[in-house]
């Protein structure tokens, strides 16, 4: 019997979700701070994008990897890609400008959604490919939908961060942005792994 597949159920998508949802509310938190800490500036440009892309990717990649190294060995790309498709993305929003109007926060995310879905996920892909999992493609259109639906939160959070509270407007903006690009993609993998033989998964040997 495959272990890696019978193994593969609710409580690991569960354990995605929230990885997801944890390392995005962190990664939100200090990314902002390491950000507005560093450069004295109270618009979003694209050095405070760029900056907290880094901090925000990196935190939700190392506990994604945390999540994805029980069933997929070769995956330490991960952190890498999580870094590089939000550095990308925060970066590219921060280049073009964001208003202080709703409208313009309802425009960026629908950008977010545009620009991470398809860098992050095309990024993310290799690492699944490259640790042979089965019909891995489909990863880039997961990754997009679950940005799409993640991007309710620049709307939120730009509504919260107006009465001044910034620190409940990152930490709701990385909870929905977490929910979006942990539940749906994540469905996805637990599809993939399943899909996938141990052939094409090496399975982490943990050292006693």
């Amino acid at each position: 019997m495959n272990t890696e597949r019978t193994n593969t159920g609710m409580g690991y998508w569960l354990a995605w979700v929230l990885a997801s949802i944890m390392g995005l509310v962190v990664g939100a938190l200090l990314g902002m701070s390491v950000a507005y800490g560093l450069f004295d500036r109270d618009v979003f440009d694209a050095t405070i994008g760029i900056t907290a892309g880094i901090v925000m990717g990196a935190t939700a990649g190392y506990l994604q990897w945390v999540v994805l190294r029980e069933k997929i060995a070769r995956a330490g790309g991960w952190v890498l890609a999580g870094a590089l498709g939000f550095t990308t993305t925060f970066g590219t929003l921060g280049a073009i400008g964001i208003g202080e109007s709703n409208e313009n926060y309802v425009m960026a995310g629908i950008l977010f959604a545009a620009v991470f879905g398809i860098a992050g996920g095309v990024l993310q892909w290799l690492v699944l490919r490259r640790a042979g999992i089965a019909r891995a493609g489909l990863w880039v259109p997961a990754s997009s939908f679950g940005s799409l639906v993640a991007a309710i939160g620049f709307p939120i959070s730009s509504a919260i961060g107006a009465t001044g509270n910034y620190g409940l407007s990152a930490v709701v903006f990385g909870l929905l942005l977490g929910a979006g690009l942990g539940a749906i993609p994540g469905a996805v993998l637990m599809w993939l792994l399943r899909q996938s033989t141990s052939s094409n998964i090496e399975g982490l040997a943990v050292a006693d």
